[in-house]
């Protein structure tokens, strides 16, 4: 039951890479070194934006259900953290983040609240389904794997609020961002992987 789970889990991710990356070569003039991926949300790339969020939440969504029809030990906060960020991915897009420079708003502090809700969800995500993992006989390397991943997410995150808050930093914050992104779509698909080999 977790195999077909895992192939839609994967094609999310296929989606979501493949949404990001025409987003980024329309020419919107927005800099993946400086500018958040959600900037592309309010961008001509909006539709593009909404794809990959949908296409991570589909994914998120699909192995929470795998985890909880598996009998892997220590398996609840893996399903908690992905379906934390299947939630937070499904609404992002709907709510979006406020224009740099503009007055903020309500929207877009709950944006900025389901992107952070998002990215702790996918770095504790990458620890737990690596514990999940790690006491399953045959799934140990994806657990180490996986719980690489949440270092690197954990990491990147960490890099973002500094350079949110440190104006040095603040040219480097898109590329910051990017690699939670990247950390947790390899996450998400290395963690589809496993299922495929159960």
């Amino acid at each position: 039951m977790t195999m077909p789970l895992a192939i839609i889990a994967i094609a999310g991710v296929v989606l979501a890479v493949v949404a990001l990356v025409i987003a980024h070569l329309r020419g919107t003039g927005l800099s993946p070194l400086r500018d958040p991926v959600s900037a592309y949300g309010i961008s001509e790339a909006a539709p593009l934006y909404r794809l990959q969020t949908i296409g991570t939440a589909v994914a998120a969504s699909a192995l929470a259900a795998a985890v909880a029809l598996s009998d892997l030990s220590s398996s609840l906060p893996a399903i908690l953290a992905l379906s934390v960020l299947a939630i937070a991915r499904a609404l992002i897009s709907w709510v979006p983040m406020d224009a740099a420079g503009s007055p903020r708003t309500a929207t877009g502090r709950a944006h900025n609240l389901l992107a952070f809700g998002a990215f702790a969800a996918a770095s504790v995500g990458g620890f737990m389904v690596g514990i999940a993992f790690e006491n399953s006989p045959g799934l140990e390397a994806f657990g180490a794997t996986t719980a690489s991943l949440g270092w690197i997410m954990t990491i990147a995150s960490a890099l973002t609020i500094a350079s949110a808050i440190i104006a040095t930093l603040r040219p480097i914050f898109g590329l910051a961002e990017r690699l939670i992104y990247g950390g947790m779509l390899t996450w998400l698909a290395v963690t589809a992987a496993a299922f495929l080999t159960l």
